[in-house]
């Protein structure tokens, strides 16, 4: 296991997406805590077990682009002791905790960590090929030309690999501003494609699933799976939050019984095309041709 970290570009921008994240690294995993997440956690892993997984082959390698404190990681290198893996995020901060949960939970000889921009990951990680390319959440959202960077990551990936993808849904966006009371960013997602949750975050980039799927075909990957979740529930303000929870969302997940009904409705639901648009998250799967 090695770490390393490259030059970073002097730029505002650049400095404000590593300011956001040094400041969240170590309360970061805490979102384990909060019942809506626990859900859309729930339901991305039973995506990746469903559409993923099954087409990882034994001894793969992983590039996890992105992985910040290596939450997914870890489940992905817990869950299949056969495969190597690759970490290659912006921040150091967030990074360090992947390092301690690789250490933890014994594949620290199985694991990588690098730092650098996505925007160089190719040149960064020349000569490498990869099984399976993940990238979670928002990351393509905060780096300077998304295209661009899945340019890149397809260039990595071997004939026949996949790119698993999450990334943020520009009418969530919109929608979910307009419930808090913020047109200006509302207006922004509509017509700039570009927003944000909170007034401390990075605007990001945002991504309708139409446009996602152009972008891929454009840099080689065929579109396997586009879908979205959680698709009936939708976070509140505070759930951008590290802590606690909206009292909408408590309300509707903190009975044990109501969670496990919606969780079912959301697991019968996962996978169609149709809700690609109406999820929180997007969620793809493309694939290399051989």
């Amino acid at each position: 296991m090695t770490s390393r970290t490259t030059e970073a570009a002097d730029t505002a921008e650049h400095a404000e997406v590593l300011g956001y994240f040094r400041d969240k690294a170590d309360g970061y995993d805490r979102v384990d805590e909060q019942i809506y997440w626990r859900l859309s956690d729930e339901l991305l892993w039973e995506a990746i077990e469903r559409y993923v997984l099954p087409g990882l082959p034994q001894g793969g390698r992983l590039l996890d682009a992105g992985g910040g404190t290596g939450r997914w990681t870890d489940r992905l290198l817990t869950a299949r002791p056969d495969l190597t893996g690759v970490l290659y995020d912006l921040s150091p901060d967030m990074s360090k905790h992947a390092l301690a949960k690789a250490e933890k939970h014994g594949y620290q000889d199985r694991l990588t960590v690098l730092n650098g921009d996505l925007m160089n990951v190719a040149e960064d990680l020349a000569g490498q090929e990869f099984d399976l390319v993940i990238s979670f959440h928002n990351v393509l959202g905060f780096v300077a030309e998304p295209t661009e960077v899945l340019r890149q990551l397809s260039a990595l990936m071997k004939p026949g690999a996949q790119m698993a993808l999450v990334l943020p849904n520009r009418y969530h966006t919109a929608f979910f501003n307009i419930t808090v009371g913020n047109l200006e960013e509302a207006r922004s997602a509509v017509l700039d494609r570009k927003g944000r949750f909170t007034p401390d975050m990075p605007a990001m980039h945002l991504f309708t699933p139409t446009e996602l799927q152009g972008d891929l075909a454009r840099v080689g990957l065929h579109t396997t799976v586009r879908t979205g979740y959680p698709a009936l529930v939708y976070p509140g303000y505070q759930e951008t939050q590290l802590d606690g929870s909206s009292s909408g969302v408590l309300r509707t997940l903190s009975d044990p019984e109501h969670y496990e009904r919606i969780r079912e409705l959301e697991l019968y639901l996962l996978g169609e095309a149709s809700l690609a648009e109406r999820g929180n998250n997007l969620f793809f799967v493309a694939k290399r041709g051989v």
